[in-house]
């Protein structure tokens, strides 16, 4: 009998964020009259992605020293401090210019149904149902049926015939997609056109229950996944892209500090202090 391999984690992996060309910067810098004493923080000090945000924000008023706007005549000198201050004034525009790129695999379509609602600020291309036929089907195990050391005996029986009938099910689920490709052999055959398969691959799926685990690649700005983070996070949230954004907000924690600092854990959730940036 084939059983359902449930994934016991979501994997969650930066593919791609923004870099910062530093010689063009500077030759950009140099067409508008920015003096060599204005230097282009390293990587070291200051992040790349947060870097871009910080000239973006910069060139909105000239402000990258005293003097090259009349209007402007004391500047913040320190990066981390200036970074802090866009978000307190809650120039957020500025934040869309820098990108990051998540790989994320065994999550379901119980999450991308959600996940896919954030469409401002995110680019989305998720593996497809209608020209990828599954032969095996894994699915994440929702955490509310694992095991907890303070379960009472109730609970850990109910979570024990839940997690139990789940792997069944979509174990049924894989005996039907191996029903199907049996009637349907010569049609799936190499001989087959793709545009066939295809069809007949979007007529199995229907059978295919939303847990069934997928992935993809997202990218999202810096001003979009600040809202991500601290709206999927929340305690409200479902439980799954609770699960995926706290990866995903102490990634950006770390990779970049200096826009995602602001950022605590607060029972459970990652809470900013600038709200709606």
């Amino acid at each position: 009998m084939t059983v359902a391999i449930p994934f016991d984690e979501i994997s969650v992996r930066v593919l791609s964020k923004t870099v910062v060309d530093r010689e063009a910067v500077r030759d950009w810098l140099d067409e508008m009259g920015v003096s060599e004493d204005f230097e282009i923080p390293s990587e070291e000090i200051v992040s790349d992605p947060a870097s871009l945000v910080a000239l973006a924000a910069k060139q909105c008023y000239m402000a990258f020293e005293p003097g090259l706007n009349p209007n402007v005549t004391k500047v913040r000198k320190d990066m981390l401090e200036y970074l802090d201050n866009v978000l307190k004034q809650r120039h957020g525009s500025v934040l869309e210019h820098a990108v990051f790129s998540f790989g994320i695999n065994g999550c379901s379509r119980v999450f991308t149904g959600e996940m896919n609602r954030h469409r401002a600020g995110v680019g989305i291309s998720e593996r497809s149902m209608r020209y990828i036929r599954y032969t095996d089907i894994k699915f994440w195990m929702p955490e509310c049926f694992r095991e907890e050391p303070d379960d009472s005996p109730a609970i850990s029986e109910k979570k024990r015939l839940s997690r139990e009938r789940l792997t069944f099910e979509f174990g049924s689920q894989e005996k039907m997609m191996a029903f199907f490709a049996n009637v349907w052999e010569d049609e799936l055959s190499p001989e087959s056109t793709f545009h066939h398969k295809k069809v007949l691959t979007s007529a199995f799926r229907r059978g295919i229950g939303m847990g069934i685990a997928t992935g993809g690649i997202w990218s999202l700005n810096m001003r979009a996944l600040r809202h991500v983070i601290a709206l999927r996070t929340d305690a409200g949230a479902e439980e799954e892209i609770v699960h995926v954004f706290k990866k995903i907000g102490r990634i950006m924690m770390a990779e970049v500090p200096e826009l995602f600092g602001d950022f605590k854990e607060v029972n459970g959730c990652l809470v900013p202090d600038y709200w709606k940036v």
